[in-house]
């Protein structure tokens, strides 16, 4: 999903809930700092291993790893 289809469906789900919390996601900024070098390699990187097929790692697996800590 794009960020324009993201807020998309945000104002839609804000305007039809008229829940408060959703308002304010739907009007927040999406991000107010710009990207650094690292994060947008980062950010390629995981693009480039989702277009071959590698899966992300499980939520659960990654706080099992840092519970074992």
């Amino acid at each position: 999903m794009s960020d324009e289809e993201a807020r998309a469906a945000l104002r839609t789900l804000a305007e039809a809930s008229g829940d408060p919390v959703a308002w304010t996601l739907d009007h927040a900024p999406l991000d107010d700092e710009a990207q650094t070098v690292e994060e947008r390699q980062a950010v390629a990187e995981a693009r480039d291993d989702r277009a071959r097929g590698v899966q992300p790692v499980p939520l659960e697996d990654v706080l099992a790893e840092f519970a074992g800590e």
